[in-house]
């Protein structure tokens, strides 16, 4: 089949093509962060559930996230990949606005399992979609920027769910949260349908072999486990850094709130927007090699975390090499993903990937820092923070040295094939 080749077009139609997979990534992005803030508001006030059922609530999706795999791979083979971005994101909208009824948790709970699949779905195409944007040179950069636009759009929806906490009314008034999300998804599946010629023609685009047929039966197709392994660890050492690093700050060293706020903040602004200078590097020095080194800096940075404490300066200048190495790991593992493995089922799977490693990371942080911390003396906490510091990095680490060998072996297999 012919493709065509964006780059050629005339600059203004390729940044229409941009903004159009731009605004269908905030659009979905958005709803996901937005419920965080209001935990206590949607669940705990309104039904009468613990904060530990509340907070399953943002995971329970993890399990429609893993059944939208092979979903994907039907609308792959079907090539109706345009319309299962539509239809994903109007049920999404559906299901969020189902969830605004007072329906009770254990409705709530189910439909939030199921709105992990369109979530996984959504995912899939749009990333998929900035694959095929241009040319296979500068397509890190292109991932670069997609991963900072999607670090934004969680922040924001984040920032807008905080905002409607605050709104008079109440646990009434935050229920409106459902509603703006589910407002967020219907326009992103109407722009899809309208713009669905348009998308279409950008799926045309040949950016790599892997990338423009998922049924490739060439050995050079790299296998897919390596970057799900990659994916899962990238997640559960952010699941570290959210979740644990604040306590760390507090408990173990005696930060006040702001300080611990800048060094938290710091490190996901650095990672997020980072993602666009590092996109660029891999396509300037290789995705490989930036990444493995982006990722060993990372690595060691989160081992060597308690030690550097021991001056805020050195806490300062490790949270920055944590920052930098983590903002090359999205980029970097999508270009990998793209141009050694691509197509639908890759681009879910890596998602649902990194949604598993998260909520182990976050789980296993948790019963690591409860088992070993609490209960302990002052002298020996920061021993124990130091141990779950350096098992989470040193299991990067252990990745790291399992899946670029594998990874660059696939690449040089692809290098000697022709294609066909």
């Amino acid at each position: 089949m012919t493709t065509l080749d964006s780059a050629s077009e005339p600059a203004p139609r390729r940044t229409t093509d941009l903004a159009l997979v731009a605004a269908l990534l905030v659009l979905t992005a958005l709803p996901d962060a937005m419920v965080v803030p209001l935990l206590e508001e949607l669940l705990v006030a309104r039904y009468g559930v613990g904060p530990g059922a509340a907070h399953a609530f943002l995971s329970v999706n993890l399990i429609g996230g893993l059944c939208a795999v092979p979903l994907l791979g039907l609308a792959a083979r079907w090539r109706r990949p345009i319309l299962a971005v539509a239809i994903a994101s109007v049920a999404d909208a559906a299901l969020l606005g189902a969830m605004w009824l007072p329906i009770g948790f254990a409705p709530t709970i189910l439909l939030r399992a199921v709105e992990g699949a369109a979530d996984v779905m959504v995912f899939a195409v749009v990333f998929d979609l900035v694959g095929h944007l241009g040319r296979r040179q500068g397509v890190g950069l292109r991932f670069g920027f997609a991963a900072a636009l999607l670090s934004v759009a969680l922040g924001s929806g984040a920032i807008l769910g905080g905002v409607i906490a605050r709104l008079e009314g109440g646990d009434e008034a935050a229920r409106i949260v459902y509603l703006v999300g589910a407002g967020a998804c219907l326009g992103a599946g109407l722009l899809a349908w309208a713009m669905r010629d348009r998308l279409r023609r950008i799926e045309g685009v040949a950016a790599s072999p892997a990338a423009t047929n998922t049924d490739d039966p060439r050995p050079a197709r790299a296998p897919l486990w390596p970057l799900l392994l990659v994916a899962g660890s990238d997640r559960a050492a952010g699941g570290l850094l959210t979740g644990t690093l604040g306590l760390f700050l507090a408990e173990a060293i005696g930060l006040g709130p702001a300080i611990r706020g800048m060094l938290v903040g710091s490190v996901l602004l650095l990672m997020g927007f980072g993602a666009v200078p590092a996109g660029w590097l891999g396509d300037r020095f290789g995705d490989l090699r930036t990444r493995f080194i982006g990722a060993v800096a990372f690595a060691v940075g989160i081992a060597v975390l308690p030690p550097a404490a021991v001056s805020l300066p050195l806490l300062v200048i490790d949270a920055v090499v944590i920052g930098l190495g983590g903002a090359v790991l999205l980029p970097t593992s999508l270009s990998m993903l793209d141009r050694l493995h691509g197509g639908l089922v890759g681009m879910g799977g890596f998602r649902a990937a990194g949604d598993v490693g998260f909520l182990v990371g976050v789980v296993s942080a948790g019963l690591l820092v409860e088992r070993l911390v609490d209960g302990v003396g002052d002298a020996d906490v920061m021993s124990a923070y130091a141990a779950v510091f350096a098992g989470f990095g040193g299991v990067h680490l252990a990745v790291t040295a399992i899946s670029i060998p594998v990874l660059a072996a696939s690449d040089r297999a692809r290098m000697d094939v022709p294609d066909t």
